[in-house]
């Protein structure tokens, strides 16, 4: 079994390419990671992407203009980037909902987590009403669309033109959205109509492990 140690040039790489993934939701192009590599030929990028694909971290498609294919280490999964379309709000609803975002930012996730979940769209968290549920200012939440959820499921309800993230509980003919903090400002949100629940809170990408960088050319 060959290695899956990457030498510092590989990982350069490979970084490069998970960067541009997030900023653009596709893989670059040989010369767009030559650029933004500042490698002086392409064969340079080719025989580093050789590597990363003996190694399990890449695979390339034959025929496809932007053929990088991310992958874990052990070459069993890649990954896709999961569009970020909004900001919820997790202190009360005065953060607007879709539309706020057009899918300019992206954030990479195992496909493992996504696979059996359908359409699945990333929010960021704004506020800390739900900070006892790991949901923090910042953080980004995976939500997977669906009307298919029951009480205690962490929800993304949309309420009017606007959308917040919740614990869901239905009785007696009304709708419970309970935020998750020992802070007593914090109150229920208690419906009858006029909502909708938008999906199910599939998991939580806290901010401090996700930050893009810029992609900044450097020597070879």
């Amino acid at each position: 079994m060959p290695s899956t140690t990457l030498t510092f040039k590989q990982k350069r790489v490979l970084d490069n390419i998970r960067l541009y993934l997030n900023a653009k939701g596709e893989p670059p192009t040989l010369e767009e990671l030559r650029k933004n590599l500042g490698f002086q030929s392409l064969r340079t990028v080719a025989q580093h992407l050789e590597a990363l694909e003996r190694k399990g971290y890449i695979v390339r498609h034959k025929f496809a203009w932007r053929n990088i294919e991310l992958r874990n280490v052990d070459g069993g999964w890649g990954t896709v980037s999961i569009p970020v379309v909004a900001n919820v709000g997790c202190d009360d609803l005065s953060v607007y909902a879709m539309g706020t975002y057009q899918a300019e930012e992206f954030i990479e996730v195992d496909k493992k987590i996504v696979e059996e979940a359908g359409e699945v769209v990333a929010v960021r968290a704004v506020g800390d009403s739900m900070n006892d549920a790991g949901i923090n200012s910042g953080d980004y939440i995976l939500v997977q669309f669906t009307n298919d959820v029951k009480n205690g499921d962490r929800v993304a309800a949309i309420v009017g033109d606007m959308v917040t993230v919740k614990r869901l509980e239905r009785k007696d003919g009304f709708t419970i959205l309970h935020p998750e903090s020992r802070d007593p400002k914090y109150k229920p949100i208690i419906l009858r109509e006029d909502f909708a629940i938008a999906g199910k809170v599939l998991c939580v990408v806290p901010a401090s492990y996700y930050a893009p960088s810029e992609i900044i050319p450097t020597g070879e």
